[in-house]
């Protein structure tokens, strides 16, 4: 996926996860979807957001868009709350979006002890590098008004933002993660963890991969672990 079109607020993502069912057709949720979006404004903002949600937590996980299928997001949805699943929704885009790992890089370098992130640096930056202006400029936008949705980045003006905290990510949530990871991301039973591109991490606070590797060894994956490897064989 390329450009990331529209922020997104977790509240939404989880709610209309919570509300669809499977087998229907994805267009009858499109006026139930506004209903829950109701900070969105104009027909064509809607409709953006709506395409960005529903390709990266329904259509991302099924061949066909016709019906909605099962998948292990929607699965998680029904016994978890919004708090505990909004770590999963935001690593789920930055698997999605090579542009939300890209604008990550980007504020990991710029970003100094004060954790301040000034706009206009970061989009030259973005936009000499990765090219595209009008995609990368749009993109910029979204993605930090999503990090601001996700309680992860503050305003301080229009143009500069705070790094204010990163998500607690507990043992079972970086299981799914991995799994989301192998699975969505890698599409391959092996995950090599000194491999995993750190900008999937970054605004998270989570346990040590191989402390979590050893914890469900046997359980979700064998661990291998030697002098040059630390790799997850999942089942």
């Amino acid at each position: 996926m390329i450009g990331f079109d529209r922020p997104l607020r977790p509240q939404w993502i989880y709610e209309t996860l919570k509300m669809v069912e499977i087998g229907q057709k994805p267009i009858k949720y499109n006026k139930p979807f506004e209903d829950i979006a109701v900070e969105l404004v104009g027909k064509e903002g809607k409709r953006k957001a709506r395409t960005v949600l529903f390709r990266s937590f329904i259509y991302s996980f099924q061949a066909k868009n016709t019906k909605i299928e099962s998948n292990p997001i929607i699965e998680l949805v029904q016994t978890r709350t919004l708090e505990q699943l909004k770590p999963i929704f935001l690593v789920k885009l930055l698997m999605d979006y090579e542009i939300t790992r890209f604008v990550t890089n980007k504020i990991e370098l710029l970003t100094d002890n004060s954790n301040i992130i000034s706009i206009p640096p970061l989009s030259k930056r973005l936009v000499s590098e990765y090219g595209d202006r009008n995609v990368v400029k749009r993109s910029i936008r979204s993605f930090i008004s999503t990090l601001c949705n996700f309680d992860v980045l503050s305003e301080v003006d229009n143009k500069t933002f705070k790094l204010t905290k990163r998500m607690k990510v507990e043992d079972e949530d970086l299981v799914d993660i991995l799994k989301l990871y192998s699975t969505y991301f890698l599409k391959s039973e092996v995950v090599d963890l000194q491999q995993i591109p750190p900008q999937l991490f970054f605004y998270f606070d989570a346990p040590a991969f191989e402390d979590v590797a050893f914890a469900f060894n046997g359980v979700h994956w064998e661990y291998i672990k030697d002098v040059r490897r630390s790799v997850l064989m999942m089942k």
